[in-house]
């Protein structure tokens, strides 16, 4: 099989109206066990669903205690934040104990994902990767490196970060791109992006890393975001990030599995639909998972039918 699959149709009445299409793997240990769509070998970009893989590299260095980093400012230099206040405050607290100026933040000023409390003022702050520049910015301070060019994909710590993602996944990736943000990219595998997973909780190294996501859920995602809801939802026996594209990336820690989704859609709301359903078939979670969409009088009018299960 190298197609992606149906994963979930939208039905009228007995008319499928609307149908998403994807791959699911499921692996156990590092190894995968079940797929559907895509081979395990296909090359994709993990967008932020590599940003806790760019962030261990703060593990190699004392970095975390000559800065006295709190577990809060680890879990935001993995995330892709809401924006809201409570992100804001710690950011602006880590960019002041850093000295960066927000000048040297190579990213655009973008609105927040949670508009709550959103006043219009769009800054470089609200944008959900700000955390990962001021990481990497921080990393190029500490190291002495130039912060000019920091998201060019020669610049040092760019390939500092690659040997980590090299280190980790077991695969020396020679597809380079550049993510939404700007900052460089190299393609993995699902089976590399898996196996890179697995190493991140492998390795006493990296647990402060994994320890600080599971204790700031919020922090590490927060208001909507899919990642947090399923952490919480969980109790912390669940790991989750989420990736523009169509990426979700959950870690059964008691069970020692990973299950990896990709979409072909960027849909956040079918993501979510397709990653609960599949967390139901696997009795990881019970959810409420979403059957019906509604119009405006609460009439029942297309029902959700999930096309792919583990049995």
């Amino acid at each position: 099989m190298n197609s992606p699959q149906i994963l979930l149709s939208l039905k009228r009445g007995d008319i499928i109206d609307t149908s998403y299409y994807g791959s699911i793997y499921l692996a156990k240990g590092n190894k995968i066990t079940n797929y559907t769509g895509l081979n395990p070998e296909n090359i994709f970009f993990m967008r932020s669903l590599a940003k806790p893989l760019q962030a261990a590299i703060i593990t190699d260095y004392n970095v975390i205690n000559d800065y006295e980093l709190s577990s809060e400012e680890i879990a935001i230099f993995c995330a892709s934040h809401a924006g809201s206040p409570e992100h804001i405050k710690i950011l602006k607290n880590l960019r002041k104990k850093l000295k960066i100026k927000n000048t040297e933040l190579n990213l655009e000023a973008q609105k927040p994902l949670d508009t709550r409390k959103f006043n219009g003022h769009k800054t470089k702050l609200h944008n959900n990767c700000s955390a990962k520049h001021l990481m990497m910015l921080m990393m190029c301070k500490y190291l002495n490196l130039d912060t000019k060019n920091y998201t060019s994909y020669n610049h040092p710590l760019q390939k500092i970060i690659y040997n980590k993602q090299t280190q980790l996944s077991g695969y020396k990736s020679f597809y380079p791109t550049k993510d939404g943000c700007g900052t460089p990219l190299w393609g993995l595998s699902a089976e590399s992006i898996i196996r890179a997973y697995y190493n991140l909780f492998h390795n006493k190294q990296y647990s402060i890393i994994i320890k600080s996501i599971l204790e700031n859920p919020n922090i590490f995602g927060g208001y909507d975001r899919l990642d947090t809801e399923i952490i919480e939802l969980s109790k912390g026996n669940l790991f989750s990030k989420v990736g523009a594209g169509g990426f979700v990336l959950i870690y059964n820690l008691k069970e020692d599995s990973i299950l990896l989704i990709k979409l072909t859609q960027n849909n956040n709301p079918i993501r979510k639909l397709i990653a609960m359903n599949a967390l139901n078939e696997l009795n990881w979670l019970k959810t409420n998972v979403q059957n019906f969409e509604y119009n405006q009088k609460k009439e029942k009018v297309a029902k959700y039918c999930y096309e792919f299960n583990f049995k």
